[in-house]
């Protein structure tokens, strides 16, 4: 399994011919997202910059909420949280559960409450953890630390955080690896993973935005 980072929230998980694109966003972000091809697309929330989706190609299953989804021997779960968000026009934020390869990944999207302890149950599955780490409309990187040591993935991945041409209000990464204790982080352009070379023990990966 190959993992891409195209920025903000958005991933591109590719296994065999298959291609997840999670948190498609749009231009108004600061840059675009490119012309990917999908056969799954998550939405975390309804947001242009996290369900853009109408921009890929491939006609994909779009998944957007709570649930139990199947294409491609990929399977995806849905589990909604509860936003503190002013915003009304905001809807309940989706944490997914993906499982590839025997790989189970869990991509937060902009979870902004601390979850349930029955979530955290469900979520302590997780291999590979994506992570919001920009501070806004999310938990603060305190709660996101905590919320990694409650879920111990193997890896985790930073996303949402403030980069080059991004126009929203976010926090730069470094306080959030400040937080975790690393002093310092080489991006990686992708990662590539397997079930047999999982860490032993858990890893930061910061990845570059693909451009």
């Amino acid at each position: 399994m190959e993992i891409i980072w195209r920025g903000h929230s958005c991933f591109q998980i590719r296994s065999g011919d298959t291609t997840i694109i999670t948190d498609p966003f749009s231009e108004s972000l600061g840059f675009p997202l490119g012309d990917p091809i999908a056969t799954i697309a998550t939405v975390s929330h309804r947001h242009p910059h996290h369900d853009s989706w109408s921009a890929l190609r491939g006609a994909p299953l779009v998944i957007k909420g709570a649930g139990d989804y199947e294409r491609s021997n990929i399977h995806i779960k849905g589990i909604n949280t509860p936003r503190s968000d002013p915003d009304k026009q905001r809807e309940a934020n989706t944490v997914y559960m993906i499982q590839v390869e025997g790989i189970n990944l869990c991509h937060l999207g902009d979870l902004n409450e601390m979850p349930s302890s029955r979530q955290i149950e469900e979520l302590g599955r997780s291999h590979i953890l994506f992570v919001p780490a920009g501070g806004v409309c999310t938990l603060n990187i305190h709660q996101v630390a905590e919320v990694i040591n409650l879920i111990d993935p193997k890896m985790v991945i930073p996303m949402h955080y403030k980069t080059e041409g991004v126009v929203v209000e976010l926090e730069t990464l470094e306080p959030f690896l400040k937080e975790m204790g690393v002093k310092e982080a080489v991006p990686r352009p992708r990662l590539s993973v397997s079930s047999s070379n999982l860490p032993s023990e858990r890893q930061l990966v910061v990845l570059q935005r693909a451009t």
